[in-house]
């Protein structure tokens, strides 16, 4: 098969498009992101039927425009669960109660806002917004014994677990000092920063099947690129599956990933996970009222669900279109899209067609790829080594980059986009020599594509 960026392929979709053009197939591309023309080569929209005009006013959490109203009622609900404020139990409005006691933020909104896409994190003088959670752990994969995977940092009642402060080292890499409100961490337990991702497309990624991402997967480096991205598997209710969302591939789905992020960074129960985030050492969560068992419903925990998967792309937003197809040669060229895969396809939906057989461009592979011990933060996640991180998709990085206060990787050490690539290492060694080895234009080409998609 052709590279994703070559000449052939391009003119193939050149042909095809005027092919389906002329007998009235042409798709839904006049609704949305009009397919760019770059020279003689066509791009297909960046998320298929789920691309959304840039608006840039609102250009983060808007629904796809395409959809009958009918699709929208329950994603509306779910949109509503999404902002809404919980508070703890017992609470004026019983299906919003259930906080904490532990927690992090009361509102999903708080850590992926509606007009920046994600929460402030390393912030001024040391302090760190809810847009930067820590996972707890060490190098084998073992939690603290009293607080857990997790550190919350807020309370409805008495003290949080603790508190973080950050300064930066000799070498730009964030330092976080950890003031707890109980028992110093166990000996070898460290913070595991994490950064809240933007969750633009977040619903066309579970759709993609596990065939097709297990077919990039190359353990072993059998066609010795020197990229070995490999597959998460986890051990969930009973099964094997294939982890595909967080830093660390640790949720199978977006419906595990919601409910993790319920019990870990608001204190919720649900069937999935029906106990809060207390250990047996702690007591709070047992002498507090819950607000119901499960605390979210599976109704509930659907709607949040919908509303997540309906979510747009926002469409490229291509300012010049020669340097752009330039800047996508360049990232082939200096081995980008060996792990930031330029393209999957969905699978089917039985619950929203629409979404179904998409080809889209998140630039992501969904699989761990080991980036060197720069990155790494000592804290093994399931079968995800310390210096693993699971490819994170780039669509829409320009708009979080236009965002003031945006950081990026996983601790958000890299102000800029040009920072992040440099700090890459272990399998990413190559592209990041390759990168500086570039002259200043085809570095800003570069960038300018990276922002674009």
């Amino acid at each position: 098969m052709p590279t994703i960026y070559s000449q052939t392929y391009f003119v193939f979709l050149f042909i095809m498009y005027g092919l389906l053009s002329a007998c009235g197939a042409g798709g839904n591309a006049s609704n949305v992101d009009k397919t760019i023309t770059l020279d003689d080569f066509i791009w297909p929209p960046v998320a298929g039927n789920a691309t959304a005009p840039f608006n840039s006013a609102f250009p983060f959490l808007q629904f796809i425009p395409t959809l009958d109203l009918t699709q929208l009622k329950t994603a509306s609900q779910g949109r509503e669960f999404f902002i809404g404020r919980w508070t703890a139990a017992p609470g004026p409005r019983t299906l919003f109660d259930g906080l904490g006691p532990l927690s992090i933020a009361s509102a999903c909104a708080d850590c992926h806002l509606l007009s920046a896409g994600r929460a402030a994190s390393l912030q001024a003088n040391g302090q760190i917004g809810v847009g930067l959670l820590f996972r707890l752990g060490d190098t084998q994969g073992n939690l603290d014994p009293y607080y857990g995977g997790q550190l919350q940092t807020a309370a409805t009642i008495g003290l949080s677990e603790g508190q973080v402060s950050w300064s930066f080292n000799d070498s730009d890499q964030p330092i976080f000092t950890l003031l707890t409100h109980g028992p110093a961490l166990a000996q070898g337990i460290h913070l595991g920063p994490r950064l809240s991702p933007q969750l633009v497309g977040i619903g066309l990624l579970d759709l993609v099947p596990p065939e097709e991402i297990l077919n990039l997967e190359d353990p072993d480096d059998q066609n010795a690129d020197g990229i070995s991205g490999r597959a998460h598997w986890l051990e969930v209710e009973g099964q094997l599956m294939l982890g595909r969302f967080g830093w660390k591939a640790m949720q199978p789905t977006l419906r595990h990933q919601s409910a993790g992020a319920m019990q870990q960074d608001m204190g919720l129960t649900t069937s999935i996970n029906p106990t809060e985030p207390c250990t047996m050492q702690q007591t709070v969560c047992a002498e507090q009222p819950n607000g119901g068992t499960p605390e979210v419903s599976d109704n509930t925990l659907a709607a949040v669900n919908d509303f997540l998967t309906l979510l747009a792309v926002p469409e490229r937003r291509v300012q010049n279109a020669q340097q752009f197809n330039q800047g996508a040669d360049i990232f082939e060229s200096i081995g980008c899209a060996h792990c930031h895969q330029p393209t999957l396809t969905t699978g089917q939906s039985k619950k929203y067609p629409l979404l179904s057989h998409q080809l889209i461009y998140a630039y992501t592979d969904l699989l761990l790829h080991d980036l060197g011990e720069a990155l790494s933060d000592n804290v093994r996640e399931g079968d995800a080594d310390p210096s693993e991180w699971r490819t994170p998709p780039l669509w829409g990085l320009g708009l979080v980059e236009a965002v003031p206060g945006s950081r990026f990787l996983h601790d958000g050490r890299a102000q800029t986009l040009e920072q992040a690539i440099l700090w890459h290492g272990g399998e990413a060694l190559q592209s990041q020599q390759k990168f500086k080895a570039l002259t200043a234009a085809q570095q800003h080409i570069l960038l300018a594509f990276l922002r674009a998609i």
